[in-house]
């Protein structure tokens, strides 16, 4: 999961995480991840880029929220 402090590059970090499509990936429901999961690779970045800064960003949290989560749990089940 890499870091952003900006929409360019919460957009790589989003793009990152679609192309390895790890497990955690699927309890996040909004419409725009889903749009992008579906769509043709060429399009995906398009899609983000033309999309509201706050979605895109809002994207990104969930994402890294729920990357940590899936990072806590792992860890503290060993």
């Amino acid at each position: 999961m890499l870091e952003a402090t900006n929409k360019q590059e919460a957009i790589i970090s989003i793009l990152d995480v679609v192309k390895e499509n790890p497990v955690w990936l699927n309890k996040i429901s909004d419409s725009l991840l889903i749009l992008v999961r579906s769509i043709e690779l060429e399009h995906k970045k398009f899609l983000l880029e033309k999309s509201v800064d706050e979605q895109v960003i809002d994207l990104f949290v969930k994402i890294k929220e729920e990357y940590y989560n899936f990072k806590d749990n792992t860890q503290w089940n060993y």
